[in-house]
């Protein structure tokens, strides 16, 4: 079997601005059997770089080879590409795209569920937490909630769709509705505002609905400790990403000051950005990205040494449906697994880029394993030939 020609879609749905941009790849054998993959830079800046990354790695490394020598490509991928022994996103998201791709033609060729391939299900359903909730998107416009109650309502909202644990980020809205991240040394008003906004949520949801604090790593240290006191009494699930993820030791400091659990990971790629995270137990929860850290070959090697210091792991998800697959994948066959992030309120068409997507296939904030060969979805074609696509022979 070989791979004889690729094809990477930049998805590019809003109207206005940049909005919500996925870059998903299909890979073809052969013998006809294909598999998809995304580079999970769906927000941010970078999509443009993803989609010239991955066609250079296909042209280079994935035209003509053995598409079930998984491990091979891996390596070849972090040793050729030369920049893959330095890193970041780009590089790291190309190797993603493509390594989900390749255990999605593996696991199709043995009609196989990709689980069932690294080792099988150690659960049978898994349990999800909604994100996105509390913001609407319009044509590339974001509308978030602002006021407390506007918070605590849509959590009701959330929670009346079947969801018992709900992630937002009580800092990033000023007092004027506008998203735009704090400074390090957070203001009285605006650190009052967050505490408000997270009260409100506790209040309407009760006590027995997780919340789960995102922060995006924009505190500066000391803040990152004064709030992480102030919103323990909330009894949150997690406190994500509290400060910067470029220093561990500043991370490490958090987690010491405040009682609450540690998560981040999204900015971290491969074992070896995990490692010193690991090592000196800065974390509670890892937060590796199926479709930025290395793909499911790496995301597995990390979730195994993870759990030799009793750590957990929650894949972080804020893509398209394709890299979702490839999350519950993973969960499925590891035994640290704690929570998966889950987007049901996806800009409008996104869930429309895949055949059967997962995320509307919940029930009360759980998912039953799936057990269809390869990722579990495949690419609905009619759609995602509506956006610019780049064929490799």
């Amino acid at each position: 079997m070989r791979i004889v020609s690729g094809d990477i879609y930049h998805i590019t749905p809003s109207a206005k601005g940049p909005g919500f941009t996925p870059v998903l790849i299909k890979l073809t054998t052969d013998e006809g059997v294909e598999g998809i993959g995304e580079l999970a830079l769906a927000y941010g800046v970078g999509a443009d770089a993803g989609v010239g990354m991955l066609k250079q790695m296909i042209e280079r490394f994935c035209i003509g080879a053995d598409p079930r020598r998984v491990e091979s490509m891996w390596h070849t991928l972090y040793r050729r590409t030369f920049w893959g022994q330095g890193g970041g996103p780009v590089v790291y998201g190309g190797i993603s795209a493509i390594d989900s791709a390749l255990w999605d033609i593996k696991g199709k060729a043995a009609s196989l569920p990709i689980y069932e391939l690294l080792g099988g299900k150690t659960r049978d359903e898994i349990r999800v937490y909604a994100n996105g909730w509390y913001a609407t998107h319009t044509n590339g416009v974001r509308t978030s909630c602002n006021a407390p109650q506007e918070y605590g309502e849509a959590a009701l909202d959330a929670v009346a769709d079947g969801f018992d644990a709900l992630k937002f980020d009580p800092f990033a809205v000023t007092p004027d509705g506008e998203w735009s991240y704090v400074e390090r040394n957070l203001p009285r008003e605006r650190a009052n505002l967050a505490e408000a906004r997270v009260a409100a949520v506790r209040e309407a949801v009760g006590p027995d609905v997780d919340i789960l604090i995102e922060v995006h790593g924009v505190l500066g240290t000391a803040s990152a400790i004064e709030m992480g006191r102030r919103l323990a009494q909330y009894d949150p699930f997690f406190y994500e990403e509290p400060v910067d993820a470029m220093n561990v030791e500043c991370m490490l400091k958090v987690s010491q000051n405040v009682p609450i659990p540690i998560a981040a990971g999204e900015r971290l790629y491969t074992r070896y950005g995990f490692r010193e995270y690991i090592e000196k137990q800065a974390l509670d929860i890892l937060q590796p990205d199926m479709g930025l850290a290395g793909g499911i070959t790496e995301v597995k090697k990390i979730a195994a040494y993870a759990e030799t210091y009793d750590l957990h792991v929650q894949p972080h998800n804020y893509a398209g449906p394709v890299n979702t697959a490839a999350s519950v994948q993973l969960d499925a066959c590891i035994t640290n697994f704690i929570i998966q992030e889950w987007f049901p309120y996806h800009e409008q068409g996104i869930l429309d880029l895949v055949e059967e997507a997962f995320e509307p296939q919940t029930t009360n904030s759980r998912l039953a394993i799936p057990d269809t060969p390869g990722l579990g979805v495949t690419l609905n074609d009619e759609v995602v030939s509506r956006y610019p696509t780049i064929h490799i022979e």
